[in-house]
């Protein structure tokens, strides 16, 4: 291996400061993804999982239907997983698998009629849900600048400064 090869791959290894902060990511989505659960859950009787499924078939880049794989790789899912989050959606009446056109193997899942009106139905609840979770994140010191880029969509650092510590 070559001392520039050395050099590229010590720069790949994450530091300490680093870790700290994906933990923080991490406890930031756990924390926001258990209230929104519990607000769907309990306002609604669906699952955080069956609502990021529905979210996903509804969107208009989705096209008519997803690829099993596709829907996994949207929601963040193994595709066994989202092979029995649809067996559940479908057997709601929520969506439906049919074979994919050309392709006897895969197979395709398309949001269904009343799938759409669940999905507009719990929107507003995920979306309060979300806010709040947020806003609340705000009053953690460790969550706030996370929280806050979630809630802008602007980096808490500097463009110029960002660029720059991703070329080092």
């Amino acid at each position: 291996m070559t001392e520039k090869q050395k050099t590229r791959d010590a720069r790949r290894l994450a530091d300490d400061a680093q870790d700290e902060r994906w933990c923080m990511a991490v406890r930031l989505l756990g924390r926001v993804e258990k209230e929104l659960d519990e607000a769907l859950q309990y306002g609604h009787g669906l699952p955080l999982s069956e609502y990021r499924a529905l979210c996903a078939l509804s969107r208009p880049e989705s096209g008519p239907a997803l690829r099993m794989g596709e829907l996994a790789e949207r929601i963040g899912f193994k595709d066994s997983t989202v092979t029995r989050l649809v067996g559940r959606l479908e057997q709601r009446g929520l969506a439906q698998r049919s074979p994919e056109d050309g392709d006897g193997r895969a197979v395709t899942t398309a949001i269904t009629p009343a799938g759409r009106q669940r999905y507009a139905e719990t929107t507003p609840t995920y979306r309060a849900a979300l806010g709040k979770a947020l806003e609340s994140a705000l009053g953690t010191v460790y969550l706030a600048d996370l929280a806050a880029w979630v809630q802008t969509g602007k980096s808490a650092l500097g463009m110029d400064q960002g660029r720059e510590a991703l070329e080092e």
